[in-house]
């Protein structure tokens, strides 16, 4: 797909209508005709200065596979009081015909008192009767009036719980959310990065002759990089809500720690080590008397490789590559979601039991 992004010139303060008839001019070719607005969903993503031009830049290759009508939400509270607007269309031309269909994107500099009601500012600007998706890439404060007043215009909310310096608190903060009757559905970054290391156990398990393996676990090991503590945890809570572990004592070791399991089996000890010197989350080993289970990222950590082995003797292969699996491709599988995920939540619930271990 070829494409051209077209800005408005100029800034400033804005009304809705004036935002409305400069997107407009954005989507009118060089031969007067009128580009067909392309969006699907509404994206708000709120961010700081810091952090604006990498999410600018990932929200614009979402364009491509994801048409939205994204307002982008830069917040300084601190700053002297200021709105200035920015505009952009991302256009391409849709299959043989040439029709021309634009993506567009508001970016709001929100600085002073005006930060602190940015939902005054992303309401007015979403489309009608489209989902609308809200993004918060970086911490995120649940309890705070901006949040539940931003909370109130979306159907789904996107978070990253690698974000906060605290991934335990942030952990329970989600949890909490979830447990709101009243909140959007919520979906987690770390969450979405597991999704090939649960497909292929999953898949490893999945056939006929391993399917009697899953109650016969012993004992697992989880290595990963600081940081990834939380994937890591959701990835043995996921475990845990699906193979009806309950967690029962939790020691620690250094950095890592040690969790035990009661199952329907018996015990199960899983350990938790963070000294993988790249990847977030590096391997998963899981053990029975028998036979070990392996998970792990390899070769420039494009690839992920599964081996079943009895003893020393390879049972069973397979290496499947990933590619890049960048911040655009995490927000993108996220953007596929409209309800809630009960199979997230519960592996959310279970990390949350280990915390209060």
């Amino acid at each position: 797909m070829i494409g051209e992004s077209r800005r408005a010139p100029g800034g400033g303060r804005m009304s809705v209508g004036q935002i409305e008839r400069e997107l407009g001019k954005l989507r009118t070719n060089d031969d007067g005709t009128l580009a067909l607005r392309s969006s699907v969903l509404n994206l708000i993503v709120v961010t700081d200065e810091e952090s604006a031009p990498e999410i600018t830049d990932s929200v614009s290759k979402l364009a491509g596979r994801h048409p939205a009508r994204a307002v982008l939400l830069i917040s300084d509270p601190e700053g002297e009081t200021n709105v200035d607007v920015g505009l952009s269309a991302f256009c391409h031309a849709r299959g043989g015909s040439g029709t021309q269909v634009c993506a567009e994107q508001v970016t709001i500099h929100a600085e002073g008192p005006p930060a602190m009601h940015l939902e005054s500012f992303a309401g007015p600007l979403l489309i009608p009767d489209l989902p609308v998706f809200l993004w918060y890439p970086g911490e995120f404060s649940p309890r705070s009036l901006e949040f539940a007043a931003m909370a109130d215009l979306a159907d789904r909310i996107i978070v990253d719980s690698a974000a906060s310096e605290s991934h335990e608190a942030c952990l329970r903060e989600i949890a909490t959310l979830v447990e709101d009757p009243e909140m959007p559905a919520i979906g987690d970054l770390q969450w979405v990065g597991l999704s090939p290391w649960r497909s292929l156990l999953a898949d490893t398990f999945g056939a006929p002759e391993r399917a009697g393996d899953l109650e016969k676990f012993e004992s697992a090991e989880v290595l990963y990089a600081p940081g990834g503590e939380n994937r890591a945890l959701l990835l043995v809570g996921w475990l845990a809500s699906t193979l009806g572990w309950k967690p029962e004592r939790a020691s620690r070791n250094g950095e890592g720690q040690k969790i035990e399991f009661s199952g329907t089996s018996g015990d199960i000890s899983v350990v938790l080590s963070p000294d993988s010197p790249d990847a977030r989350l590096r391997r998963i080993r899981l053990y029975s008397e028998e036979y070990s289970f392996q998970v792990s990222r390899h070769r420039e950590l494009s690839d992920v490789r599964t081996t079943v082995m009895r003893g020393d003797e390879l049972i069973a292969e397979r290496t499947v590559h990933l590619g890049a699996f960048d911040l655009g491709v995490l927000v993108g599988e996220e953007l596929r979601y409209r309800g809630r995920d009960e199979t997230y939540e519960g592996s959310l619930r279970a990390a949350v039991e280990i915390l209060d271990l």
